[in-house]
C-alpha cells in the first residue's frame, strides 16, 4: 500500500486503526497478532510523510484523544515513539488536533527527561530540540533538556552533526577512535583512495623540487607524510621523477616553506640540486617501505601520464630499478602484451632497443630466437633475439603504429636482416602486416646468395606461407627472378610444396618452366592435379592454353606474370604436353561450358587462327566443322602472307556470288568471326591487326558487306578512331578508313561524325581535309548527276547502303 503513495499509506494506517478500535483498544481480543499492527505503525513512522498521513488519518477516523492514549497504549509503544507521535500530530492543520499533540508531546518530554531514558536517534533529538525552540512557552525547558541530554542512552553512536548541542566534554567521546572501531575496513580504504587522488605524492615532490632527495633522511620525511605506500603509488612517484629527471624550475622557496610548515629541517645542499638522486629515492623506498615488491612496481607503470621524454628519463628510471631491486627487469611488464598508455609504452622501447646491456637487456627473454647458422656468431644488439619483443612489435603495427615500428626497425635491417626475418617469421597476428613487410624487404636480399639458403630453408620451416607470399613479390616485382627462385626452390626440395600451395595461375606457369628445366614431371603434375582439382584445374589450364594461343606476348604488359621473354617461347614449347594431358582426362569434366570451350580451344589451335573467340558459323550445310575448318584456314593463309588483301577480297566476292552453298556458308562464316573478334583486336599483334583492318575496309569498299552487317564494320571503325591516338586500336581505324574513303559520299551525316573527333585532326590532317572536301562537294551539289544514276540503280543495289544515322 505505501508503494502506492500518499492515499495508500492512509488506507493502510485507516485498515489498523478501525480494526484495533473495533475492540475498543485490546489487541489481544483482535484475529492478527498483537505486533503486527505496531509493526506497520512503525513502518510508516520511519517514513518522510509520516506527519501528513497520521493527521489526515485521524481527521478522517476518529479523534485525537483516542490516537494519543488507547492507542498508543494498546500497542505499548515507548515513550520516544510517543513523542514522534505526538510531533506529527502538532504539524496539523486542524488547531484541536495540533494542540492535543504539541501537549501530549510535551507531557512525553517530561517524562523522558525524568526517566533518563533512551532515545531512538539522532534525529529525533534534533526534531525534539527544534520542537522545544520553535513553540511558544516550551523554550524554557530547551536547557533543561540540553541538561539532561547527556544522562540519555541513545541507541546510535553520537553523530558530528549533534556537536553544536553538545558541551565539549560530552562530544569528547565521539571523537575517541574507539567509537569509529566499528567502521569497515572498506570504508577507510575508500578515504585513503579518496585522500591519494586528491593529494599525489608525486604532484608534492614535483612542487618541492629536487631538494626532497637531497638524501635519505629529507627524502624519507617527505615520503613519510603520504604512507602507507603500495606499488602503483611507488610507480607513479618513480614515473613522475623520470618524466622531471632534469626540467623541473627552481622551487627552492617552496620547498623551504614546506619544510618549515611540516618541521622538517632543510639542508642548504637542497638548494644547489638539480636533478632527482635515484640511489636516494631507491633507498628511502626500501627504508620506508620494505615489503614494496619492485616487480610490481614495474608492472604499474602502465597508467595515464607515464611518459619518458628521452633517454636520461629512461636511463634515470632504469637506475632507480637496478638500486632497489637485484632481479632481471621483468620484460613481460613491457613486452607482454600491448599497454592501456600505448604512447607511454612507446616511449619506453624507443629507448630499450638501443640502451647498451648495463643499462638494459633482452638476454633474459623467456622467448629467444633458437640458435641457429644465422644466430650463431651474432654479435649485434640482444633485442632482436627476443620473440616477445618481436610480438610487442607486430601487435602495435597493426593498431596504427606502422611508423613507430618502422624507424626501431631500421638498425636491424640494416645489421642483421635475417635474425630479424626469422624472429617475426615466428610471430602470427591477425593481419601479419609487419611480418609481411619485412619479408619483401628482407628475401630479396638474400634468395639467390647460396650462404643464405639454410635461412630460407629455417624459414619454411617457421612459416611457409610467409616465405610462399615472399617469393611471389619477388617474381610480381622483378620477373627476372623467375629462374633464381625456381632454382633455389629445387635446390632446397620445397619446389613441389611451393607448386601446391600457390594459386594455379601461378603454379601452372612455375610448373611449366620447371619442366623444361627437368625439375619435375609436369605431365605426372598435371595428373595429378586434374584428378584432385577436376573442373577447378581444367579451368585454370584452358586459361593458360588460350593465353599462349590467343595473346601475343606484346600484348601483355611488361610487369605480368604471363609472358617473361623467352618465357612465352617456353611455354610454347611445353604446350603440346598440356593439351594431351588435358584431353587425356577430357572424362573428368563435369562442366559442358568447359567442355566446349575446350573444343573451341583445340579447333582454334589445329588450324593456327590467332583469335579469342571464334563461334560457330551456323552454317546451313550439314558439314559445319569442315567450313569452319576452311574459314580459319584462309584466315591462316592471310595472316602467313600466302594469300594478299586483294586476292582475299576477290576470294569472298566469288564466294558470295557462287551458286555453291557451301562456298556461301564459307563467306557468312569468315565474315561473322571477323567482326565477331572485334572486341579482342587490342590483343593483336601490330602486323596481324594491320591486315585485319585492311580486310575490314576493303571489304567495306567493295560492298561485300551489306545491311546491318555494313552497320557493325562502319561502327567499328569509328569507335575505333574515338580511341586515343598512340593506341593500336586507333591505328585499326585509320587503316581501315584508308580503304574506302572514295564512299563516304556517300554516308555524309557519318562524315559529321568523324570530324567531330578532336584528335584525328592532329593525327592525320590529310585525312580529315579529304573529308571536309568530300562534304563541300556534296553541299556544292558538284555529285548531282552521280546522285541523279544512283536513283536509276538496280533496287538490289540498295542493300549495300548502311543505316548510318542508326550508328550512333
Amino acid at each position: 500500500f505505501v508503494d502506492y503513495g500518499h492515499e495508500g499509506s492512509i488506507l493502510l494506517l485507516q485498515t489498523c486503526l478501525d480494526h484495533i478500535m473495533s475492540y475498543e483498544g485490546d489487541v489481544h481480543k483482535t484475529q492478527l497478532r498483537p505486533d503486527l499492527p505496531a509493526a506497520v505503525f512503525r513502518y510508516l513512522m520511519e517514513q518522510t510523510n509520516f506527519s501528513s498521513v497520521l493527521c489526515d488519518t485521524v481527521r478522517i477516523t476518529m479523534s485525537s484523544e483516542r490516537i494519543l492514549g488507547d492507542f498508543c497504549d494498546a500497542l505499548h509503544f515507548s515513550v520516544s515513539e510517543k513523542i514522534s507521535v505526538g510531533l506529527a500530530l502538532g504539524d496539523s492543520e486542524n488547531l484541536d488536533i495540533s494542540t492535543r499533540g504539541k501537549n501530549s508531546c510535551m507531557d512525553q518530554i517530561e517524562e523522558l527527561l525524568k526517566s533518563s531514558g533512551p532515545i531512538d536517534s539522532a534525529e529525533q533529538i534534533q526534531d525534539i530540540f527544534m520542537f522545544l525552540c520553535r513553540e511558544k512557552g516550551f523554550s524554557k525547558h530547551v536547557d533543561s533538556f540540553l541538561e539532561n541530554l547527556s544522562l540519555m542512552e541513545l541507541k546510535e553512536t553520537t553523530p558530528l552533526i549533534l556537536a553544536p548541542l553538545l558541551s565539549d566534554d560530552l562530544c569528547r567521546p565521539s571523537r575517541n577512535p574507539q567509537l569509529v572501531c566499528g567502521r569497515r575496513d572498506d570504508e577507510f580504504d575508500a578515504i585513503l583512495a579518496e585522500m591519494e587522488t586528491e593529494t599525489s605524492m608525486a604532484d608534492t615532490m614535483m612542487e618541492q623540487g629536487y631538494g626532497c632527495t637531497i638524501d635519505v633522511l629529507h627524502c624519507k620525511e617527505v615520503l613519510s607524510l603520504f604512507s602507507p605506500l603500495t606499488e602503483a603509488t611507488v610507480s607513479r612517484v618513480l614515473a613522475t621523477l623520470a618524466h622531471t629527471h632534469r626540467s623541473l624550475d627552481d622551487n627552492e622557496n617552496l620547498f623551504m616553506t614546506f619544510c618549515s610548515a611540516v618541521g622538517i629541517s632543510a639542508a642548504s645542499e637542497a638548494l644547489s640540486a638539480g636533478s632527482w638522486n635515484a640511489n636516494v629515492f631507491a633507498d628511502s623506498i626500501k627504508q620506508l617501505a620494505p615489503e614494496i615488491n619492485w616487480i610490481l612496481v614495474m608492472e604499474n607503470l602502465d597508467h595515464k601520464g607515464f611518459y619518458l621524454p628521452n633517454e636520461e628519463a629512461f636511463i634515470y628510471l632504469m637506475s632507480v630499478y637496478a638500486h632497489a631491486c637485484q632481479d632481471p627487469f621483468p620484460l613481460h611488464a613491457i613486452c607482454g602484451s600491448v599497454w592501456k598508455n600505448i604512447d607511454g609504452q612507446i616511449s619506453f622501447l624507443r629507448y630499450a632497443v638501443s640502451a647498451p646491456p648495463e643499462v638494459f637487456t633482452f638476454g633474459h627473454s623467456p622467448r629467444r630466437l633458437a640458435c641457429s647458422d644465422a644466430v650463431r656468431g651474432y654479435e649485434g644488439h640482444d633485442a632482436w633475439l627476443s620473440l616477445d619483443l618481436m610480438e610487442v612489435f607486430c601487435q602495435l603495427a597493426e593498431r596504427g603504429y606502422q611508423e613507430f615500428v618502422r624507424e626501431a626497425l631500421k638498425l636491424p635491417l640494416k645489421q642483421c636482416p635475417e635474425v630479424l626475418l626469422l624472429g617475426i617469421a615466428q610471430i602470427n597476428t591477425a593481419y601479419n602486416l609487419l611480418q609481411y613487410e619485412v619479408s619483401s624487404i628482407v628475401l630479396p636480399m638474400i634468395v639467390g646468395n647460396g650462404r643464405k639458403n639454410g635461412v630460407i630453408l629455417q624459414l619454411w620451416n617457421f612459416n611457409p606461407n610467409l616465405v610462399l607470399r615472399g617469393l611471389l613479390d619477388m617474381i610480381e616485382a622483378d620477373l627476372g627472378c623467375v629462374e633464381m627462385v625456381l632454382n633455389l626452390c629445387q635446390e632446397l626440395k620445397i619446389l613441389l610444396s611451393l607448386l601446391e600451395q600457390i594459386p594455379f595461375c601461378f603454379s601452372i606457369r612455375l610448373a611449366a618452366l620447371s619442366s623444361v628445366k627437368g625439375y619435375i614431371n609436369v605431365e605426372r603434375w598435371l595428373n595429378d592435379n586434374l584428378s584432385t582439382y577436376k573442373d577447378v584445374f581444367f579451368e585454370a589450364c584452358i586459361k593458360f592454353l588460350k593465353d599462349i594461343f590467343f595473346v601475343a606476348p606484346e600484348d601483355v604488359p611488361t610487369d605480368s606474370f604471363q609472358y617473361t621473354g623467352s618465357a612465352a617461347n617456353l611455354y610454347a614449347k611445353i604446350s603440346p604436353i598440356f593439351t594431351k594431358v588435358v584431353e587425356e582426362n577430357i572424362r573428368l569434366i563435369s562442366s559442358k561450358e568447359l567442355l566446349e570451350e575446350l573444343k573451341m580451344l583445340h579447333e582454334s589451335s589445329r588450324h593456327g587462327l590467332r583469335m579469342h573467340n571464334v563461334g560457330d558459323c551456323h552454317p546451313s550445310t550439314s558439314d559445319g566443322s569442315d567450313i569452319q575448318a576452311d574459314a580459319n584456314s584462309y584466315f591462316q593463309h592471310l595472316f602467313s602472307g600466302q594469300l594478299s588483301i586483294d586476292a582475299m577480297v576477290q576470294m569472298l566476292a566469288s564466294f558470295k556470288e557462287s551458286s555453291e552453298s557451301r562456298k556461301q556458308s564459307i563467306f557468312e562464316c569468315m565474315i561473322q568471326n571477323l567482326f565477331e573478334e572485334y572486341r579482342f583486336f587490342f590483343k593483336f599483334p601490330e602486323i596481324e591487326l594491320n591486315i585485319v583492318a585492311a580486310l575490314v575496309g576493303s571489304l567495306i569498299k567493295h560492298q561485300l558487306v551489306t545491311h546491318l552487317t555494313l552497320g557493325i564494320a562502319l561502327r567499328s571503325v569509328l569507335d575505333a578512331l574515338r580511341k586515343p591516338k598512340d593506341t593500336k586500336i586507333f591505328a585499326f581505324g585509320t587503316v581501315a578508313l584508308e580503304q574506302f574513303l572514295d564512299r563516304l559520299v556517300e554516308w555524309p551525316q557519318y562524315c559529321n561524325h568523324i570530324l567531330q573527333i578532336s584528335h584525328l585532326r592532329g593525327a592525320h590532317p590529310e585525312l580529315v581535309a579529304f573529308i571536309e572536301h568530300t562534304l563541300a562537294r556534296i553541299s556544292s551539289g558538284r555529285l548531282e548527276s552521280n546522285v541523279s544514276s544512283s536513283f536509276h540503280r538496280d533496287p538490289q543495289s540498295d542493300s549495300s547502303h548502311a543505316p548510318v544515322e542508326s550508328i550512333e
